[in-house]
Parts: C-alpha cells; structure tokens; sequence
C-alpha cells in the first residue's frame, strides 16, 4: 500500500515550483553573465597591454642591431623602403597593404611568434594573391621573389605598423600617424611612429582599453572618437573601430 509521500514522489514536480525553480536560474543568469562578459573583456585588455609591452622591447631592440641604421623602416604611407625595380615602383598604398613591421620583428627574431590577438578581427591571413613581401635585413628593405608589385592586403589582420608622423590629423583619423600623449601634443613631423593596429574591435573593448591604457585624466567619451593618450580610434560604426595603439617613435 503506497503512503502519502510515496504518491506525492511519483507525481514529480507541480507547475508552481518548476516557475519557481525557473525565476531563480533566470536572476543567477542575470547577475553572473555581465560579470563573465567584463571578465573575457579584462582578459582580452591584459593581453593587448602585454602584448604592447613585448613589442616595446622588441623594437628597442631592433633599433640597436649591429648593421642597422638606428631607424625603424617605414610600413604605411610614404617611403617604404624597397628594393627591385617592380616593387619600388608599386603604388604607396600596394606596399603598405604588403609590409608589416612586425614581419620584419619576426624575420631578425625579435619576436618569438605571430601576432595572436582575442581582441578584434579574428583574421590572421591576408586577402590577395601573390608572394610575400619579406624583409631583408641587410639590405634594409623589402624584397619579393621574383621581384613583382605586392598583391597581398594585409589591412584587416592585426598587425604593427610604421609610419612618418601626421600631425596635422586628428589621432582618430590618422591611422597610427598621430597620437596626442599628454592630450595636447602631437607628434613631430620628423619621427616614424610606431603602432600597434587591431581591425574591427566592439565600441565597449575599445573603449575599454583606452580606460586602461590612457591616464585617468585622458578618459575617452564611450561611443564617440579617442584623440587623446596612446590608444586612439574613430567614432564606432555599426558597433566596430579600428584601434591604433601606440609604441613607440623615433
């Protein structure tokens, strides 16, 4: 003969207590998942600024290479050095959508490894045809075998980049040309700069990020332009922005 308990364990739950069991999870998902979301975010910022700090030392280190020129080589805009007559005579913009500074890191093993950002374009090859353009260390320039105008478009791959300094531009149009430091300043029209570009980052990292890197006195406005310390970026469009950190110049 079955008891009273026995019955009621038989009939499993009522719709009250599934509700009930259903609001509970509902408000543990609510209070958890933001902070799971600004956790992955942190993460990801921790390892932009480290990954900052590698290349800081990398390109010092580059600059005082025995046989070098004490100089960074130019990789967007104006004056990328090249050597062969089809490449040289490429367009600026063919060249700088081919040559990487941290390429050039990589082939005198100043870096360790590829650029692997979680930040961003999750893009790691180029768009384009072709062979590579590659570095050569001894002739202070970029080769291609057989000599060729670069077919390759690195623009949507995080990257760094080298450029001559832009300071008529506005940080965030500048594309890593211009960085105003104190919030004030920009920089000099005779130095390359060096940059860290990482395509197609959510408004909130980027700003984020500038939060963290920038002196609290440079606090960027969420959702419009960073001008201001060494994070820098457009207004975001349709929720993304190219971000362009700074390294270093000389």
């Amino acid at each position: 003969m079955q008891t009273k308990q026995t019955v009621r364990s038989s009939q499993g739950y009522s719709l009250l207590e599934l509700v009930l069991v259903l609001a509970i999870v509902s408000v543990l998902v609510g209070l958890l998942l933001p902070k799971g979301f600004d956790a992955l975010r942190n993460a990801r910022i921790q390892q932009v600024e480290k990954t900052v700090e590698t290349l800081k030392t990398a390109i010092t280190d580059y600059i005082t290479l025995p046989g070098g020129n004490g100089s960074l080589p130019r990789t967007e805009g104006t004056g990328v050095p090249c050597s062969g007559a089809a490449l040289s005579g490429a367009t600026d913009v063919a060249k700088g959508n081919g040559a990487r500074l941290d390429t050039v890191l990589l082939a005198v093993g100043k870096l360790d490894r590829p650029l692997s950002l979680r930040m961003g374009s999750q893009f790691y090859v180029s768009t384009g045809t072709g062979n590579e353009m590659a570095w050569n260390q001894a002739l202070q320039a970029f080769v291609m075998t057989p000599d060729a105008a670069p077919q390759r478009n690195w623009s949507a791959v995080t990257r760094v980049e080298a450029r001559t300094a832009v300071p008529a531009t506005a940080p965030s149009a500048a594309q890593g040309g211009n960085f105003r430091l104190d919030g004030v300043t920009n920089r000099n029209a005779n130095v390359v700069v060096a940059y860290l570009v990482i395509p197609a980052v959510p408004a909130k990292d980027a700003y984020e990020l500038a939060l963290s890197m920038n002196a609290p006195q440079l606090a960027p406005v969420e959702g419009a332009a960073c001008d201001i310390g060494q994070v820098a970026y457009a207004a975001p469009s349709n929720g993304i922005t190219d971000v362009y950190v700074y390294i270093g110049e000389i």
